[in-house]
Formats: C-alpha cells, structure tokens, sequence
C-alpha cells in the first residue's frame, strides 16, 4: 500500500485482514486518485499520519462470512455513516454529522486489499473493468450534480473546468440530452481532450445551465455572468483557496433570478442510488470514464504518480493505480 506518513510517502506491505460479521476481505485491483488527495499528499491536510489514501476503487471480494460474496467484483461507496443522526434516519449519508471515510479518515483503497464494510460494496457487472468501477465514485458525484440543473433537449449547458469532474459532468449533460455542451479551461491540453470527447470549446455564449466544476474565484464570477436569465448554476467544484464574488456579479444573481444550487457526493440510498445508475450507464455505454484515464501506474511505483502531480511538467487527467 502507499502510505503517507506526516506527508512523506512510503510504500509498504498491506496488512494482513480476515474477514468478520458484516465485513469482507477486499482486494484491490484499481484505484483512482482524486483531487482531493493532492492537498494530503503536499500540503499536510489530512485528518492525521499515518494514512492509506484511496477512496475511488474496486476490486475483488476474496473472503467473506457469507460465501455467496466471494469472487464477486466490486466498487466501494467510501462514507461510513454513523446511523443515527438526523440525516442517516433519511439516509442522507453525505451530511451525516459523524462519518467516517474509506481513504480520508480511516484507511482507504490504494493498498492490495483492506477489511471492507459489505454494505457499502456496489457490485459491477462482467462487462465493466476494474478502472472503470474505480471511477464509479466520481461518476456518481457528477450524476448527482447533473441531477440538479433539469437538463432537456432544449438546454444549452456550460461547464467551466476541463477535469476529470468537468468532463464527467459533460458527459452526463449530453446523456440527459443537452442541445449543446460547452467546455472551458485555461489548460490548452485539458480542453484538446474536451474537443476529442466531442465538446464544444467555449465561444462566449451564455447558457441555460452552467456547472462549475473547478472551484476558481474567476470561473465562478464568469459562471455568473454567463449565464441567461432564470438559469440554474451548479456549483460541484472546491479549490483550495478562499473565493471571492465581485459585487457587480453578486447584483446579477439577483437582477438575472438566477438559481444556485450546491451539489455534495452523491446519493446512496434505498429509492436514488446514483451508484447504480451509475453503474448501469457505463455497462450500457452511455458513460465511458476509462476515455479520462491517461496514466496507469503498478501499485509498486505509485510513488511515481505523485511526481507527475507535483512536478506539473506532463498533462494527465486521471491517474489510476493499479494492482
């Protein structure tokens, strides 16, 4: 596993786990990395040392109480909810007031495998890799943002960051059936492989519907202004500085009427699984996310994946281990 120890990285051997009541011995065979790992890795921002990162994985249950479990693939919805606050009574395990979180704030997916709470497995058909049901987790997220705007044949939709998050977003808007789906992004790279996935680079139009997926001060501002009259923004992105909204784009809010709605994680629940959906989505073809994997690293010189993030010297999109 890669484990970071006050914020240097050291690969040793995964622990050794049998199963229990209600849990699985997992074995890893992908795992993505997020964004959210990045601050972890470089700026000492995790819940404490040491760690195994990983939240965006799947694999194999290789050994469970319940044999009717083992050999089947999975992927792993990574909130471990308390259960009994207000909001797990409505199973909105995204707001729950005491988690707990596979790869933040206990151990996580990038290790070859890890004792595994059973109800949070999502399980993936045959035709579905192991690298695609990595990135189930950012699938999901997207389709719970995307749910937000009301897409229709007749929306024109913006989507302000070409990222993993970005694209996943456009390619949900286009499933719901968007007329149109513009992309921007500064990174020249970022947005060749928009235009290679089929979006529109954007031209200065103003949208039905505008999802910021980058978590910039200047691409929300423009988001606002780009945006028509009685439009809907989805904000899904979050970066790691303060954002400041100038007053003549705050007026807009309100003289446009505009709609601003936040989107968090993703719903896992009896009646809307954004999982499964997501899951089926990619089975039926309608998502692709392995076309935003560009690098695929052996578990063994996962180091090296944290070089090419920190040196910012080569394009990637999504790195993802593997085992």
């Amino acid at each position: 596993m890669i484990c970071l120890i006050n914020g240097d990285r050291e690969i040793v051997q995964s622990k050794q786990v049998s199963s229990e009541d209600g849990y699985c011995v997992f074995a890893v065979k992908a795992c993505g990395i997020c964004g959210s790992d990045i601050p972890r890795v470089f700026n000492g921002k995790s819940y404490y040392y040491p760690i195994v990162l990983g939240h965006e994985f799947a694999g194999i249950v290789k050994d469970s109480k319940n044999a009717e479990l083992i050999g089947k693939r999975a992927c792993v919805f990574p909130i471990l909810p308390c259960g009994e606050c207000e909001f797990c009574k409505k199973q909105q395990w995204a707001n729950c007031q005491s988690y707990n979180y596979y790869g933040s704030r206990c151990d996580g997916g990038m290790q070859s495998e890890l004792l595994m709470k059973e109800t949070n497995l999502v399980f993936l058909p045959d035709n579905v890799s192991y690298e695609a049901g990595s990135m189930i987790e950012p699938t999901a997220v997207c389709l719970h943002a995307v749910k937000k705007a009301d897409i229709n044949e007749s929306s024109t939709v913006l989507i302000y960051g070409a990222g993993t998050i970005g694209l996943l977003c456009g390619m949900w808007a286009k499933a719901f059936g968007a007329k149109k789906v513009y992309v921007s992004d500064p990174d020249d790279a970022r947005m060749s492989m928009a235009e290679e996935l089929g979006f529109d680079k954007y031209g200065g139009e103003v949208a039905d519907i505008v999802i910021e997926a980058s978590g910039a001060t200047t691409a929300i501002n423009d988001a606002i202004m780009n945006c028509k009259a009685f439009g809907h923004i989805v904000l899904v992105g979050h970066g790691p500085k303060d954002v400041k909204i100038a007053n003549t784009n705050f007026v807009q809010i309100l003289r446009k009427q505009l709609t601003v709605s936040g989107s968090w994680n993703s719903d896992f629940t009896d009646t809307v699984n954004d999982w499964k959906e997501s899951v089926q989505a990619i089975s039926d073809g309608i998502i692709c996310p392995e076309k935003l994997i560009t690098h695929k690293i052996p578990l063994e010189k996962a180091d090296e994946a944290f070089k090419i993030i920190g040196g910012r010297k080569e394009f990637y999109n999504k790195i993802t281990v593997v085992m």
